[in-house]
């Protein structure tokens, strides 16, 4: 695998992995040494977005952010853009490298994926962490279709609505969002907008539901996320008050907490 450069006291390594029928490029922590985590980014972006947050999970757990179908540098095919195709890609991915069972934790479309991989293959799923999933129809997230829009608007529209959505970003974090987003697969985003309204599915594993707030962009509900946590199963509620839809950018030291405690 090639090696992208390190960070701080972290050392990661990347390259490409299986998926089923596609090929998955996948970022790993290898040092520090840990067990392994599965960490699954939301719609339009990669699994690098998710790398300042698993410093946190360390020293007890070494991420795995694969970049999903559709995303990043992993393959794009012009079509299987559900979650249960994301899913089926991640079975292929943790059964061949050997690295089930082991934590799941998913951020949005990510959710949607590790809630149909625990669902389907409760045995790879050590315990689920699904933050802030869509799984409210009254609250409809606006940004998808903006975004899924503003992708091919002249050059500076979409990164002026992710300043706007986001100024504590600044520039930077905006322009790495636009690349990203422009990067990923119109069907990605066309599956999705057409697929909705998605619920809850029952699981095996121990699932811990994070609701981040409705106030701040936050897509779940308290009536939603009651009922959400109800379906799964053997799942608990943690809601992190002023939160926004990306929690683990947010508030990453009072996610981190709730899952080193629930995991």
């Amino acid at each position: 695998m090639a090696e992208v450069a390190p960070g701080p006291r972290v050392r990661w390594q990347a390259g490409m992995a299986a998926g089923r029928g596609v090929r998955l490029y996948v970022r790993r922590v290898v040092d520090p040494p840990a067990p392994p985590v599965l960490l699954l980014h939301g719609l339009g972006v990669s699994g690098s977005v998710l790398q300042p947050f698993a410093r946190r999970l360390l020293p007890e757990l070494a991420a795995v952010a694969p970049d999903l179908r559709g995303h990043g540098r992993s393959d794009t095919p012009p079509h299987g853009y559900l979650p249960a195709d994301y899913a089926a890609d991640l079975v292929e991915l943790v059964t061949s490298e050997h690295l089930a069972p082991l934590p799941v934790i998913g951020h949005s479309l990510g959710a949607l994926v590790g809630m149909q991989l625990a669902a389907a293959r409760p045995e790879l799923v050590e315990c689920l962490v699904l933050l802030d999933p869509p799984l409210d129809p009254s609250l409809r997230n606006t940004e998808v279709e903006a975004v899924y829009t503003l992708r091919h608007a002249p050059a500076g529209e979409l990164e002026t609505y992710l300043l706007q959505r986001n100024p504590g970003g600044g520039d930077v974090l905006a322009n790495a969002l636009a690349e990203q987003f422009r990067q990923a697969s119109d069907a990605a985003f066309e599956t999705l907008l057409n697929a909705r309204p998605f619920v809850a599915l029952p699981v095996g594993p121990r699932t811990l539901l994070v609701q981040a707030d409705p106030n701040h962009g936050g897509v779940l509900g308290d009536r939603a996320a009651a009922v959400a946590v109800s379906t799964l199963g053997n799942a608990s509620l943690v809601k992190i008050e002023d939160a926004s839809h990306a929690v683990h950018a947010s508030h990453p030291a009072e996610l981190a907490t709730a899952i080193r405690r629930f995991c």
